[in-house]
C-alpha cells in the first residue's frame, strides 16, 4: 500500500504542476473555487491509470465527500480512495481560490478571510487523519500578488501568514479574530509556504509533515 500511496502523491504533484501551468497559460479558465475543484479533479481522474501497476490496485476520485470532525459534518473538496487488495486508504485534498474579481465581475475584498481559510484547511486536514485516512494536501491559487509577496503585513489578520517563505515549526496556535468575529486555528505539524508563479497566477501546495 505504501508504494501505491507514494505513486498517488507523486501524481498529485504532477497534476498540480500541470494544472498551474495550464491556468497560467490560459488553457484552463478558473473563475471561482468550484471550477478549480472540478478542473483539477478532472485532470487527476484522467491521469490515475498511470499509477495502477497491479490488478489488485484501484484509485477513485470523489468530490465533496462528507467527513465527520468533532461531531460535525464537513465537506472535503476532493477525496482520493486508494485500494490495494483488501487494504483501503483515503487521501483528502482541500482547495482555496482567490480571484481579485469575483465571478460576477466585481472586485473582491476579504483577503483576511482567504488567509484564514488556508489555515482552516490545514487544521481540517490534520483532523481528518484517523483510521484509514492519511494526511492530505492543501492547494491554493490566486491572481493577487499580495498573498505570496505582500508589500506590508499590516493588520492582525497577518497572524495567519501565507506569504512565500513562511515556515511553521512544531505547529501553531492562533486565536486572532477575523472580520470582527472570533477565529482560531491549532496546527500540530510543520509547514513551508513555497508559492510558484505561472504568468499572472500564483499556486501553493501544502502538506503537513512530522507532528
Amino acid at each position: 500500500m505504501d508504494e501505491l500511496l507514494n505513486r498517488v502523491k507523486n501524481l498529485i504533484e504532477t497534476c498540480w504542476s500541470s494544472f498551474s501551468a495550464k491556468v497560467g497559460g490560459g488553457v484552463i479558465a478558473i473563475n471561482k473555487e468550484a471550477s478549480m475543484q472540478l478542473q483539477f479533479a478532472y485532470l487527476l481522474k484522467n491521469s490515475l491509470d498511470l499509477v495502477i501497476h497491479n490488478s489488485d490496485e484501484e484509485v477513485r476520485v470523489e468530490l465533496e465527500t462528507t467527513v465527520e470532525v468533532d461531531s460535525r459534518n464537513r465537506e472535503c473538496d476532493i477525496m482520493l480512495k486508494v485500494n490495494k487488495g483488501e487494504l483501503s486508504v483515503e487521501l483528502p485534498i482541500e482547495m482555496k481560490c482567490y480571484k481579485t474579481k469575483s465571478s460576477s465581475g466585481g472586485y473582491r475584498g476579504a483577503q483576511d478571510l482567504f488567509r484564514y481559510g488556508v489555515y482552516e484547511d490545514m487544521e481540517l486536514l490534520e483532523q481528518y487523519v484517523s483510521g484509514n485516512r492519511v494526511q492530505g494536501f492543501q492547494l491554493s491559487m490566486t491572481d493577487s500578488r499580495n498573498f505570496p509577496f505582500p508589500k506590508s503585513k499590516d493588520g492582525k489578520s497577518w497572524d495567519y501568514d501565507i506569504s512565500d517563505g513562511t515556515i511553521i515549526r512544531n505547529g501553531a496556535s492562533i486565536n486572532t479574530p477575523i472580520g470582527g468575529k472570533p477565529a482560531s486555528v491549532t496546527l500540530n505539524k510543520d509547514y513551508e509556504f513555497n508559492w510558484v508563479q505561472y504568468s499572472d497566477y500564483y499556486f501553493l501546495k501544502l502538506e503537513g509533515i512530522n507532528g
